[in-house]
């Protein structure tokens, strides 16, 4: 069992309706990130790339999200919003990657778990 699946696990038993966002298998979800980063604004542009709304009640798991520096970026935002989001991440050689890392980090938003 790898990460991918543990978390899907977690998310089907604890939520009632989860999106699965993978950066990597669909690499057009890259562009729901392209001019804002406003959740609001992401929620709505991934809503018309998966064709079915995403609400603020469901989860959101950004799965391979290294692929997507803006992701990173707005999860600061996600955060800082009035709405409860749930956003959990997860993504391979992601320590590697944040060492590299050319966008704003968001600092002291980001709990990071290791698996």
């Amino acid at each position: 069992m790898g990460k991918t699946y543990l978390i899907k696990e977690f998310c089907s038993y604890t939520y009632k309706k989860y999106q699965y966002i993978n950066f990597e298998e669909n690499p057009e979800f890259i562009s729901a990130f392209d001019y804002s980063l406003k959740p609001d604004v992401i929620l709505k542009n991934l809503s018309i790339i998966i064709g079915e709304k995403i609400n603020s009640d469901s989860a959101i798991f950004f799965d391979e999200i290294q692929n997507c520096e803006k992701a990173i970026t707005s999860l600061k935002y996600f955060c800082e919003s009035d709405t409860n989001y749930r956003i959990i991440c997860a993504g391979s050689l992601l320590g590697v990657k944040l060492k590299r890392f050319e966008s704003s980090f968001p600092v002291g938003k980001v709990i990071i778990k290791n698996m």
